[in-house]
């Protein structure tokens, strides 16, 4: 998160990040959101517990020595998707590595780690080998998955320019992944892709924010995504859905007019005609019969604009589809030029895209038309 508040949210309060962190969880059906670099003193916690607890629960660790401006993580569970009565956090290494075990679904359980690494490498070995050591005296089952901002890269192809991290930091966070049997399943499954979650104002590229699972997760998460988000940072956000095999099937539920709709004016001109073709054949009914009265106008009504409206919201979603294929090919062969590693220009242009990508594809859930540009 970069600090609890940003001016460029327009206020001075304390907390102003987490206005937008409570909306982004609701927008995005987010059940657990893991953050770092919350800087959250007890004052802090207690000002988001009174306006925020109906729908969200902050699980917090500060930093011992500078609370309020130095590291912190947190988890934020979302009230209105998980049960936030049953779960128990165990605090590794204050403000730098939390644990949360919270009851998932029915009688099964999920152990998660929220990690914020130190940016200097030397501190890295003692680190890793700390979480290890305290994972085991701590008695803290495997996790399921391990997530957060580990301000190091396994390997040369997350960096632009490419470039391999300290090999005993390195070295360390693999034997603690191999002690609690974790993978970066995303990498597993992208082996060549190259895709970045931070951006360095030297124009360095870095996928710095991972999510390890536990490979008896590998069929039951889906659904990868990195976007940039409402909560000002320099850091990318990292999604990914979880569904165990045993989960109920939850449909897409009932149909309902995409609010957008409402400012596209050939259409609002096309259900004001109808519903005056409308008015005026009830007005025109000389006798009630079974085909011909109020009632059946009304259906027919109904059915004629619920008809427009998914003609026009597929108009509109199929251009904005038809966009982000475009830039998701255009992503894809700037990715792979061989000079993003030694040019500037290059990753400005990965990162103009990505960010033209995310906020298509937002448009496209909320059903909008695309701004012309």
């Amino acid at each position: 998160m970069k600090g609890r508040a940003s001016t460029l949210l327009g206020n001075n309060n304390e907390i102003s990040k987490w206005s937008a962190l409570h909306h982004v969880m609701r927008e995005k059906k987010i059940g657990i959101l893991c953050v770092q670099e919350t800087h959250l003193l007890p004052e802090h916690e207690e000002q988001i517990e009174t306006l925020y607890s109906k729908r969200i629960k902050v699980l917090n660790s500060r930093d011992p020595l500078r609370p309020g401006n130095s590291a912190g993580v947190a988890f934020v569970v979302n009230k209105e998707i998980l049960d936030p009565n049953d779960l128990k956090t165990i605090e590794i290494i204050p403000g730098r590595a939390l644990a949360l075990r919270i009851k998932w679904h029915n009688e099964t359980y999920l152990t998660l780690a929220n990690i914020y690494a130190s940016n200097n490498h030397t501190q890295h070995p003692d680190f890793w080998n700390t979480i290890a050591r305290l994972w085991q005296e701590k008695n803290i089952p495997y996790p399921d998955f391990l997530m957060g901002d580990f301000n190091i890269t396994e390997d040369a192809l997350d960096r632009a320019p490419a470039r391999l991290d300290n090999e005993q930091a390195i070295e360390a966070l693999r034997n603690l992944r191999f002690q609690l049997n974790i993978q970066d399943s995303w990498r597993m499954n992208n082996p060549t892709l190259r895709a970045f979650t931070f951006y360095s104002n030297a124009n360095s590229h870095s996928r710095l924010d991972r999510i390890y699972s536990s490979p008896v997760h590998e069929l039951s998460i889906y659904g990868w995504d990195s976007c940039t988000s409402a909560i000002p940072t320099d850091h990318r956000m990292i999604l990914v859905r979880y569904a165990p095999t045993n989960t109920p099937f939850v449909g897409k539920g009932r149909w309902s007019w995409p609010i957008s709709l409402l400012n596209d004016e050939k259409f609002i001109k096309k259900i004001s005609e109808i519903g005056r073709q409308t008015q005026r054949e009830i007005t025109n009914h000389q006798q009630r019969t079974e085909t011909e009265n109020p009632q059946r106008s009304w259906e027919n009504f109904k059915s004629k604009i619920r008809h427009n409206a998914k003609t026009t919201a597929k108009e509109h979603l199929y251009k904005i589809r038809q966009r982000v294929k475009q830039l998701e090919e255009d992503l894809r062969k700037t990715t792979e030029n061989n000079d993003i590693d030694t040019n500037e220009s290059t990753r400005r242009q990965k990162a103009w895209i990505e960010n033209s990508r995310t906020n298509n594809n937002k448009l496209r859930q909320n059903g909008q038309p695309r701004a012309k540009q």
